[in-house]
């Protein structure tokens, strides 16, 4: 399993995400130990960092808390864009799919192009961006299931970014 570790703002709470305690929980039952929560970056970790967004606007966050090595967790759609423009982060879930535990991830589309076949036609969502939206995993309501996501996805782009190298 991929090496995670949570990334929370100092001294700040996260608004607009109330389903972050209950994803927290998921995610240590499934690696059956207790995520680290962190507050900055260590350039030695050799994972990711899930960052929950809510409704915090991303002129609060710098590229060092954001980037090629950070999830975000439940961004506000509209914020979407100015995420992924501004950081290029690992991928992200979108919020108004995360509060209902769906598995949607918005990801690069060179990593979601490995692991999903798309149908001619099909639209990419973040296409000018080079991100684009998949469901690795059915949604059943859990936040399991959207933990395990979110680690799938990771997997892929992690060999994603070894290869680039």
């Amino acid at each position: 399993m991929i090496q995670v570790k949570l990334l929370e703002l100092k001294d700040r709470e996260v608004v607009g995400f109330n389903k972050y305690s209950e994803f927290v929980k998921a995610l240590n039952n499934i690696s059956g130990e207790t995520i680290e929560i962190v507050y900055d970056q260590d350039e030695s970790f050799d994972g990711y960092y899930l960052l929950p967004i809510g409704a915090i606007s991303c002129n609060n966050f710098n590229n060092a808390i954001i980037n090629k090595k950070t999830f975000l967790l439940s961004v506000i759609n509209s914020n979407i864009p100015q995420y992924i423009e501004r950081f290029k982060p690992a991928g992200l879930t979108n919020w108004l799919f995360f509060k209902k535990a769906n598995t949607g991830i918005i990801g690069k589309t060179e990593v979601i192009e490995k692991v999903y076949y798309r149908e001619k036609g099909d639209n990419i969502w973040y296409e000018n961006l080079g991100y684009d939206q998949y469901q690795p995993m059915p949604t059943d309501g859990t936040y399991e299931t959207v933990a395990k996501a979110i680690l799938s996805y990771l997997e892929v782009y992690d060999q994603y970014l070894k290869n680039k190298l």
